[in-house]
This record gives C-alpha cells, structure tokens and sequence, in this order.
C-alpha cells in the first residue's frame, strides 16, 4: 500500500506493490485522495470531507487529463479504468475544486 506524506496542501506519493496514492490537505481536513493501481490500471479519486467540493485527479505528459468527482458526500469515491503501456511513467495529483479553482497537491509518479 503506498503512503502519502501531505502537509498544508502539499503531497508527496511514495509506492509498494503496484499501488501509488497522493493526497491534498488543506487546514481543514484531508480534501482529496487518488489512488492508481497499476495492475489493473484503475484510479480511485476519493471525497474525504463532507463539505460538497469536487475533487479530481490531474494528470501530466505523456498522457495530460483531468477527471472530477462530484459526488457531493464525504468518503465516496469514483473509479476510472485506463490503459497505458507497461511501465509508462504517469504524473498525477490530487486536487479540490473551490468555485471554478483546483487547488492540488504536489505532483506523484506512478508506474504502469
């Protein structure tokens, strides 16, 4: 299981195995989760507050995406499946939405 290590909004992910997490935390609380799995490569964007923020997950080059969860309730998540080439290298991080704003934590690698 991968650890993040987040202090005032800023997330570094660390991996075991095939999973790789990154979080944002803001004062308040932690906002957001995103989990990759590389094995059956599936991301998992979690809502960890109960204050109806969108959270997402950002991705960077080779693949640049950004998919939102607005589930709206605190400790719910989405799942995303996705294909990349093994062992692709894939930059991402996890971010709130206030207003039309994300706020993200630091960018994580993940391997495919």
């Amino acid at each position: 299981m991968a650890v993040a290590a987040t202090i005032g909004g800023i997330g570094q992910a660390t991996a075991a195995g095939d999973t790789y997490v990154a979080s944002y935390f803001d004062k308040t609380c932690l906002r957001a989760e995103v989990s990759f799995k590389s094995d059956g490569e599936i991301w998992t964007i979690s809502d960890k507050c109960e204050d109806g923020h969108a959270v997402a997950v950002q991705t960077k080059s080779p693949y640049s995406w950004t998919n939102y969860y607005r589930g709206g309730w605190a400790n719910q998540s989405k799942t995303i499946d996705s294909s990349y080439p093994e062992g692709t290298k894939v930059t991402f991080r996890a971010c709130a939405e206030f207003g039309q704003t994300l706020r993200c934590g630091e960018w994580a690698t993940a391997i495919a």
